[in-house]
């Protein structure tokens, strides 16, 4: 009868906090495993010589970005309710990781990375030269109502030019707590693709005539297929 028992499908969001922006996807992904195990959780495994925890990511989160919210799907052996989840797992984790939420999905639901449909930023900068509120503005302005925003891209045949403007759902200015200013950024984000922030940053430069340093935030994921999930309005 055991062998008929289905694996028990936990979903689940967390928080990488800038203090840790630099700790690549691979340690991230390390020190969870770490977590669930000294937490003494019912993980599920897979086969095979060298058998390792059931978990899949929505995506990877770039190096030095942080983030209010990653998704990763876990699954155990037997069933655990996603309050006692989170209280065990984070009583685990180091500082600069916190699980935020959790909810069981059905088994038939699909993988994160599948439904996964967009991203949002949050971008703050230090210019390497005077940059004013209305050049961003102006500059935001120009790459929204184009049709073509083309940037060379590395790709496996080399690199080739490409216009992201369709990967670009939304940006403007916003007005920061050290009284700068940044940008919001909502762009297309897939299994197949999408927006690259430093693509677009790079455009960003072009249409001011100014670089800088950007550090940058992903305030939300959004998804298709799911009521439980964060959908894009």
């Amino acid at each position: 009868m055991d062998a008929l028992v289905k694996n028990v499908r936990i979903i689940a969001a967390f928080q990488k906090d800038k203090d840790i922006s630099y700790i690549s996807h691979l340690d991230v992904q390390r020190t969870l495993q770490r977590a669930f195990r000294r937490a003494d959780l019912p993980l599920a495994y897979t086969n095979g010589y060298n058998p390792h925890p059931k978990l899949s990511f929505a995506t990877a989160l770039a190096t030095g970005f942080s983030s209010a919210a990653e998704f990763v799907d876990i699954e155990f052996e037997r069933e655990i309710e996603p309050d006692i989840f989170l209280e065990r797992v984070n009583e685990m984790l180091p500082c600069g990781i916190h699980f935020v939420k959790a909810f069981v999905a059905d088994s038939s639901l699909d993988t994160l990375s599948k439904l996964l449909s967009s991203a949002k930023y949050s971008i703050s900068f230090n210019w390497e030269g005077e940059v004013s509120k209305t050049q961003v503005e102006e500059a935001l302005q120009t790459i929204m109502t184009s049709t073509e925003v083309v940037v060379s891209k590395k790709t496996k045949s080399g690199i080739k030019p490409t216009n992201i403007r369709p990967d670009i759902l939304e940006a403007h200015v916003v007005d920061l707590a050290d009284e700068s200013f940044g940008i919001e950024l909502t762009g297309k984000l897939t299994a197949a693709g999408g927006l690259r922030i430093e693509t677009f940053l790079n455009a960003l430069y072009e249409k001011i005539g100014v670089s800088g340093f950007a550090s940058v935030h992903r305030s939300g994921m959004y998804f298709i297929g799911s009521d439980l999930l964060p959908r894009l309005s």
